[in-house]
């Protein structure tokens, strides 16, 4: 007997355009629990507690994603566009959140620095140099008052890809 696909067509057929937003929503709260949750640990920083834990944050938010951008990209409407122009702000706003985050950088910043006592495989090393890497190039290592500067600046990057995306396909 075949296998049974990972995704049925009928799944995809099942997702009306309401479901969209309060999916987003959804995803992006439990994201923010999810690195709160990191941030707020009382345990001293490790691999498993801080990176490996960052790695599995956010899967709702990267699935309902996912289907949503490529389903807008493969048949788009204006509803589809009208909630991709209403989202890219928020998360925007919400990525600035985690990666600007003084808490989380601390830890990983830890970690980083003691990397060469942590016996990291080579994998587990690339990715917490990644991970610091994106976190300062995010601005993680900014003051207040330039950290608010990017997150502006992220917003209206955001939207603005967004609006030319949209005048692409409609081209």
């Amino acid at each position: 007997m075949p296998e049974k696909p990972v995704f049925e067509k009928k799944a995809f057929e099942k997702i009306k355009i309401e479901h969209y937003l309060p999916a987003f929503e959804a995803g992006i709260a439990e994201h923010r629990r999810e690195a709160a949750a990191i941030i707020r640990s009382q345990e001293a920083p490790t691999f498993e507690n801080t990176i490996a834990a960052l790695e599995r944050a956010g899967r709702l938010l990267a699935r309902v994603s996912k289907v949503f951008y490529n389903l807008n990209s493969a048949g788009t409407s204006d509803e589809m566009q009208k909630i991709a122009t209403e989202m890219a702000p928020k998360l925007a706003a919400h990525n600035d959140s985690i990666s600007m985050d003084t808490g989380l950088f601390v830890r990983i910043k830890t970690l980083y620095q003691g990397r060469d006592s942590l016996r990291l495989g080579a994998e587990e090393s690339q990715l917490l140099e990644r991970y610091h890497r994106q976190f300062i190039r995010s601005g993680a290592m900014l003051g207040d008052k330039d950290k608010e500067q990017l997150k502006e600046i992220n917003k209206e990057l955001a939207s603005l890809t967004t609006q030319f995306d949209q005048n692409l396909l409609k081209g």
